[in-house]
């Protein structure tokens, strides 16, 4: 149900016993819920390449300040000091789903965190970097996303599926934010809107 890091170098599984009596040395069998594994692999890269649109849409300023990967949904906080226009909005969703077709590999690699950082991947602020980092490049050989990143991703971005932002509001002075919704969960926010038109024009 869960896993957690109580220390360094410790990775701890929460579960619940559903048989037997469990004691220290046991063998254990572990099984991930694929589909929502694969809910939140849409959703992580889709945060990558909307990290990318904002700097091509609005600017490099325009950097992560936090983040929310769940099945359902996205959220991403981006410096920024105003609202976002309309078409701004419009166009950052449609970079994401243009790259998203594209189809780009990701290529994963570990590097030494100062390599790492002096080939232009980017790394979040605040963020403590251990001397071997993981690196998540989107498109080769110029990739369009680099950065650092130690979470679960798809392997080619067409995997994301459709990319649709739910919302556009602030977050703190000079930190917007952004909601979005991928994969299955664009599928069903479509399935809604075409029903809502459909029965307002009945």
């Amino acid at each position: 149900e869960d896993v957690r890091r109580p220390a360094a170098g410790v990775i701890a599984h929460h579960g619940k016993v559903v048989k037997g009596t469990p004691r220290a040395g046991d063998l254990a069998l572990v099984t991930v819920d694929t589909q929502r594994r694969r809910d939140i692999m849409r959703n992580h890269t889709a945060t990558h390449l909307l990290h990318a649109a904002l700097h091509a849409v609005l600017g490099e300023h325009a950097r992560q300040a936090g983040s929310l990967v769940a099945p359902d949904r996205l959220r991403f906080d981006f410096t920024h000091p105003e609202a976002m226009t309309p078409a701004q909005i419009e166009q950052v969703e449609a970079w994401v789903n243009r790259n998203s077709l594209e189809n780009y590999r990701l290529n994963i690699t570990f590097k030494n965190r100062e390599e790492a950082l002096a080939s232009g991947a980017m790394a979040l602020f605040g963020e403590k970097y251990g001397e071997v980092v993981r690196t998540i490049a989107i498109g080769s050989p110029d990739p369009i996303s680099y950065e650092l990143c130690g979470g679960t991703h798809v392997s080619e971005t067409g995997d994301i599926g459709l990319f649709l932002i739910t919302g556009e509001s602030s977050a703190a002075a000079g930190v917007r934010r952004i909601e979005a919704v991928t994969g299955r969960g664009a599928y069903e926010l479509v399935q809604r809107r075409f029903r809502a038109l459909k029965q307002s024009a009945q």
